[in-house]
């Protein structure tokens, strides 16, 4: 039995590590041919530079697409993120007719290929006599990116203790007021962490960006698409390419460790006023 345990461990250890290095390799690997000096990405580097750097970040239009993308990322980050707090708060009601139809409807984008969603909205907006904008790519997005907010938001919003926020209210707090001071607070980490998440859906988003974005207004997923055909524009690519892993990675780092540390602080907070709760919650209601 002890070797079957370790032989088992031994190969969801194997399986762990293997797992990483294929999915992190090429990663890896795009990093370090953004300083090599040849225009070729082939091995072996014969010398390092940073001119690629220099040159992607002096191409206007590889620059204005890779804003554009960044602001229409927090534009969905934000409003995704306030839709799926709203669903969230509509879902976890204790009397909801219909409500596993509701979380079908609202998640099924999850399981809808984005092609499809992008034909469908495409043709919608023909219907309606919209031209087709970055206000299309900007809703777009916001579809694709709500049911990650309600998965990241539901399930913290659940695990709350209804009972302090109807001793807020029983105190007198208005419900806005104790969801403002009571619920919300309770709620920042997985807020953070869905706008993280919507917003990185949307920064990488291509499908619907191909085809609701304007002609000379392209997203950063589409120019890198039509870039990478492009030999002359490979190695610029490449370069701001690894710059968007590495950001990606230590905003990673910083958000999981933003989230331990508020995780650590509401739970420090609720052991210190553990006791005295409704004390608590009754001078919350004399301010609101």
């Amino acid at each position: 039995m002890n070797l079957v345990y370790r032989l088992g461990r031994l190969t969801i250890v194997t399986y762990f590590w293997a797992f990483i290095l294929f999915l992190f390799a090429p990663l890896l690997v795009l990093v370090v041919f953004a300083f090599n000096k040849s225009a070729t990405p082939t091995l072996p580097i014969t010398a390092f530079s940073t001119r690629w750097f220099h040159l992607a970040f002096s191409d206007s239009e590889l620059t204005t697409a890779l804003v554009r993308s960044a602001e229409i990322g927090v534009a969905t980050g934000l409003f995704a993120t306030a839709l799926g707090v709203m669903a969230s708060l509509g879902l976890s009601a204790r009397r909801l007719r219909l409500r596993s139809l509701i979380v079908a409807i609202l998640l099924l984008p999850l399981v809808v290929p984005y092609i499809s969603l992008a034909v469908g909205l495409l043709i919608l907006l023909n219907e309606l006599g919209i031209r087709i904008s970055l206000w299309a790519v900007f809703l777009g997005h916001s579809v694709v990116a709500l049911p990650f907010s309600i998965l990241v938001v539901l399930p913290r919003l659940r695990s709350l203790d209804p009972a302090m926020v109807e001793a807020a209210r029983d105190l007198g707090s208005s419900e806005i007021g104790a969801f403002n001071l009571v619920t919300l607070p309770l709620l920042t980490p997985s807020i953070v962490s869905s706008f993280l998440i919507c917003f990185i859906t949307s920064f990488d988003e291509f499908a619907i960006s191909s085809f609701l974005a304007p002609s000379g207004r392209p997203t950063y997923p589409v120019f890198l698409y039509a870039g990478s055909r492009s030999p002359g524009l490979l190695p610029e690519l490449i370069a701001v390419g690894s710059i968007i892993i590495v950001a990606s990675l230590a905003l990673i780092v910083v958000a999981e460790a933003g989230r331990r540390w508020a995780e650590r602080r509401l739970r420090g907070e609720t052991r210190v006023v553990d006791q005295p709760t409704a004390e608590s919650i009754g001078l919350l209601g004399t301010q609101v």
